[in-house]
């Protein structure tokens, strides 16, 4: 067996193989159908880079799939290509994440977590829902990250996926320019805006000072199945390295401690948020069954 924990991360690496086989296949063919035809295609790669970012990037991240090191470090290489960024830099920014969890800005005005959305707030309130996201990608300090990740002694891995995205890059334009700039850079953009949306709402109405409602969870059975139950995201920051396949047997375990807080349980997934952005229930007046691992 190839798989570090489950052969059900096959899933998510089979979506992220077909992202890159479709952008490839896209790029190749695109002088054969018009412009109309060629933009079709748009909402399908911007749903898979969603996936991406949301799924298998985030899993991979806690759980890397393979026992080898070298097929991960392989699939970190190849992913990089799909979102358009080392996945070094995803992994780094993650991290950083889940130690600070969307922290509120110190006396200084600063906040630990560069995806807090309090930090470009006012007052102490979360910043604007859509100035984050259509801003966010705007914000990321790469320069800043890429000198904190040769400090972990990553450098090697990094320079590897710069080198991916980089060759991936010229290979695109070779293959047709129109593709990259008509396809490429807004599935690329609007991808981020909306990796940026699902963690607002993942986040929003939660209390930073408080890591049992810290973040927002969404229990419905096929968002879970289909997702790999990345709607278990308060159990996800109480323990990061378990597996996706365990998550709601975190549920069971924090209910006590989930029942003594008001906390955000929503009754839409988070890239929906928007909808019902401050359903703050306690845990035992939560009427959503659990979803169960797939």
């Amino acid at each position: 067996m190839i798989w570090r924990y489950s052969w059900r991360d096959s899933i998510p690496l089979s979506v992220t193989l077909f992202q890159l086989a479709i952008n490839i296949w896209l790029a190749a063919t695109w002088e054969t159908r018009t412009l109309l035809q060629n933009l079709l295609f748009i909402p399908l790669c911007l749903f898979l880079f969603w996936y991406n970012g949301l799924v298998a990037s985030h899993n991979f991240v806690h759980t890397p799939w393979f026992k080898l090191d070298s097929l991960n470090r392989f699939y970190l290489a190849i992913n990089s290509i799909n979102i358009g960024l080392p996945q070094a830099y995803y992994r780094h920014e993650h991290l950083v994440h889940h130690r600070f969890v969307n922290d509120r800005p110190d006396q200084y005005g600063q906040v630990q977590d560069p995806t807090s959305i309090f930090a470009n707030g006012k007052n102490g309130q979360p910043e604007n829902v859509i100035s984050y996201c259509f801003l966010g990608l705007f914000r990321a300090d790469l320069l800043e990250s890429f000198r904190k990740i040769g400090q972990t002694g990553e450098a090697p891995q990094l320079y590897l996926e710069l080198a991916a995205c980089f060759l991936a890059l010229i290979g695109y334009l070779i293959l047709s320019w129109q593709y990259f700039l008509f396809l490429f850079l807004p599935t690329f953009y609007l991808g981020w805006v909306l990796e940026h949306l699902e963690n607002y709402y993942e986040h929003f109405g939660g209390v930073p000072e408080n890591k049992y409602a810290n973040s927002t969870s969404y229990y419905a059975s096929l968002y879970n199945v289909l997702f790999c139950n990345e709607g278990y995201h308060q159990e996800h920051h109480l323990r990061p390295g378990v597996h996706w396949t365990k998550r709601h047997q975190l549920r069971r375990e924090f209910r006590k401690d989930f029942n003594k807080v008001d906390r955000v349980i929503l009754r839409f997934p988070p890239a929906l948020g928007f909808l019902d952005h401050r359903r703050i229930v306690q845990e035992q007046q939560a009427t959503q069954p659990c979803a169960k691992a797939i």
